[in-house]
């Protein structure tokens, strides 16, 4: 799945402890003619949010089942306590939004689950963001996860920025391998080095 950053409340983000950095995720789907009606709730959504000081990134889908009707709603936490403590949803102004939200019958829900970030790092002003979703089979889970850190270093090496999440509650056991990018044209530069670089060939072997 290919996702490109649509709004966002804030992008550099200030975490105390990276390797606990926790996730919220809500997808997405438009209704048909609704897309104009969703895009100005979404953006009421990180006025919200950045008035609230809260980081909260909501991405549109490129590609991939339904495309662009996809999005992915995203509050990011920098710890399980700060996500404990975090009672921005039940202030007066974000309970009138959730109201309308649901009941403008512009989206619905097509799934929502946490993610725990897996490496040392978070993308930072990503504006083109690629999601490889896999499931490792049962008892490969740390190999898969050391297979995953080592490619990062392979795909970081080509100007883009990696990032490695584990789904939790709500989730389907899945890792998602994140490939960050600032623009589109940071993104076609590391497509073109990754093109050109004769150790692809080997990984692929």
């Amino acid at each position: 799945m290919k996702i490109k950053l649509f709004l966002t409340s804030l992008i550099l983000f200030s975490f105390s402890t990276v390797y606990s950095i926790e996730a919220d995720v809500w997808e997405y789907k438009v209704k048909p003619g609704h897309m104009n009606e969703a895009v100005e709730l979404f953006e009421e959504a990180i006025k919200l949010s950045r008035a609230a000081g809260r980081n909260t990134t909501i991405l549109q889908q490129n590609f991939g089942k339904d495309g662009e009707f996809k999005f992915h709603w995203v509050d990011f936490h920098d710890s399980l306590e700060a996500r404990a403590k975090d009672k921005a949803y039940d202030s007066a102004d974000f309970s009138d939004f959730i109201t309308r939200f649901y009941a403008s019958g512009t989206v619905s829900t097509v799934r929502s689950y946490t993610m725990t970030l897996i490496d040392d790092q978070l993308c930072n002003n990503a504006g083109v963001v690629e999601v490889y979703v896999w499931k490792p089979n049962s008892g490969m889970f740390s190999n898969v996860i050391e297979e995953f850190k080592a490619s990062s270093d392979f795909f970081e090496k080509h100007g883009w920025e990696v990032d490695l999440w584990q789904e939790n509650i709500g989730g389907r056991d899945n890792l998602q391998f994140v490939m960050c990018s600032k623009t589109p044209e940071d993104q076609a530069k590391s497509f073109a080095s990754l093109n050109n670089d004769e150790g692809l060939a080997l990984r692929a072997t």
